[in-house]
């Protein structure tokens, strides 16, 4: 902490106090990585004295937690600030995550006045949210801006006053003793440093940093005190440790979490991995994984795409579509029956018809059982962006369309094959309140997508659900997933 910003402007609390009570609003975007960075700063913010409210509008301080990962994502960080003006024009907002970096350049809607947070946070610097003294300064320029002492609050004011004893800090000070949500994501890894053709993830995140191997294990033990799953989540799971070798590589440290907390929670609770790279699944790796008693028997790949040609030109040559096979083919023996998702872009520059029908007779192969297709976004800075064969936009949705039509015939098969059994280990993914079609989603082991009714639910425990696996038996399939019953 900088003590001479702390001693002219107090603390949180103290700001707080004289204040009266803050309120604060949490708008996130994107991936699992934001959603649990933005609990680290929710609790951060209960901590120094704010009160959490659901609506933006109104409230002293709304926190707008981005991501750039497509021009979509982006898009809605900057209608996020645009509401924001509308609909709460005396709350300070605060515009954290990947888009941060990007808000000179944010185009506002025809006729629309640019959107402009009052204080930003770029992504390195997002853990500083946690930061007592800054949450103090915050609050100050809430009060001065809802007392209009001030036409305008700049971003440097913020930013020059305090962060200069913060350069090349190791990974963000970040941890999280609840989540806001059933399901907890657990922060491990942070950065890429790949650089693949089409990503800005580098860009706005920076060079991968791993957490100590000794944190990740005590959050998780925490969490799974009264959480029936967590999920591991990174930027790249593939690349931890590798910024330190004592910290070992991400199978260590998988490796280490059953070691250490299977004895206590094997049976009662799971551990979930959010994503891998093909190229992860090594023999050494599959072993591990077969031999997991914590680990779900699911794995979401980011896989992108099964032709090579794409494949190279989107700067991952360095694995294949066989190399998710042979990986498959270890871990049968152990996972007879798995979840298994993919990360795929379609209608990358230079991407033909003949290489759309590759992916889609691999995806037809292959026992995928839900995928996320995304339509290739250009992004500023990377290199793909300058690539020669772009594709037009339209044709990029037909391509779209057209693949994620043989995965949901891969998702529909796996549902019907689910709908069978009597026995389902389920971990709700929301509250009551967070309703789908009048049903409260969950998921089994293998990641599928469960609805069970509110009037069912009525038959659990209190806090069943999230402490515990719910038992429960599948009644048949919908449009969405599978029906199940307590």
């Amino acid at each position: 902490m900088n003590m001479d910003y702390a001693e002219s402007h107090g603390t949180a609390h103290d700001a707080a106090r004289g204040q009266g009570n803050w309120t604060f609003a949490c708008v996130t975007f994107g991936c699992k990585v934001n959603q649990y960075e933005t609990q680290a700063i929710r609790e951060a913010w209960m901590r120094a004295g704010g009160r959490e409210v659901e609506e933006p509008a109104g409230a002293d301080l709304v926190l707008v937690n981005s991501c750039a990962i497509t021009s979509r994502a982006e898009r809605d960080a900057r209608n996020a600030l645009t509401r924001m003006h509308r609909d709460s024009p005396s709350s300070l907002l605060v515009l954290t995550g990947c888009a941060a970096r990007l808000v000179a350049d944010f185009v506002p809607r025809r006729h629309a006045p640019v959107p402009r947070p009052d204080s930003v946070f770029v992504q390195e610097r997002k853990e500083d949210l946690c930061r007592e003294d800054v949450i103090a300064h915050l609050v100050q320029l809430a009060c001065q801006k809802r007392a209009d002492t001030r036409s305008a609050i700049a971003t440097s004011d913020v930013e020059d006053a305090h962060w200069k004893d913060l350069r090349d800090r190791p990974y963000p000070a970040m941890q999280i003793e609840r989540y806001k949500r059933v399901r907890p994501v657990l922060k491990v890894q942070d950065g890429c440093t790949h650089r693949c053709t089409y990503c800005i993830v580098p860009l706005t995140r920076g060079p991968h940093v791993s957490r100590r191997p000794e944190e990740v294990v005590a959050e998780a033990r925490r969490l799974l005190q009264d959480h029936a799953e967590i999920m591991l989540s990174g930027v790249n799971l593939g690349q931890y440790g590798r910024d330190n070798r004592a910290f070992g590589d991400f199978w260590e440290l998988l490796q280490r979490l059953e070691d250490e907390l299977a004895p206590e929670f094997a049976g009662r609770r799971r551990i979930r991995i959010s994503s891998l790279e093909p190229s992860q699944l090594d023999e050494r790796g599959c072993a591990i994984l077969a031999g997991a008693s914590l680990i779900a028997p699911h794995l979401h790949i980011s896989l992108q795409h099964a032709s090579s040609f794409v494949l190279k030109r989107m700067g991952r040559g360095h694995y294949s579509a066989e190399t998710l096979t042979r990986a498959l083919e270890r871990l049968q023996k152990a996972w007879p029956v798995m979840g298994l998702g993919a990360d795929i872009i379609v209608g990358f520059p230079g991407e033909t018809p003949e290489d759309v029908d590759i992916l889609c007779r691999f995806i037809e192969e292959t026992p995928f059982t839900y995928a996320h297709v995304f339509p290739y976004s250009r992004r500023p800075g990377t290199a793909a962006a300058g690539f020669a064969g772009q594709v037009e936009k339209k044709e990029k949705a037909l391509r779209a369309a057209q693949v994620r039509a043989v995965v949901a015939d891969r998702a529909r098969a796996f549902w019907q094959a689910r709908s069978q059994d009597m026995n389902m280990a389920l971990a709700l993914d929301a509250a009551e309140g967070h309703l789908v079609e009048g049903c409260v989603h969950a998921v089994d082991a293998f990641y599928t997508p469960c609805f069970i009714s509110v009037a069912s639910l009525q038959k659990l425990e209190e806090g069943a659900g999230r402490r515990e696996f719910v038992r429960a038996s599948a009644q048949g399939v919908c449009e969405k997933g599978v029906l199940v019953e307590i």
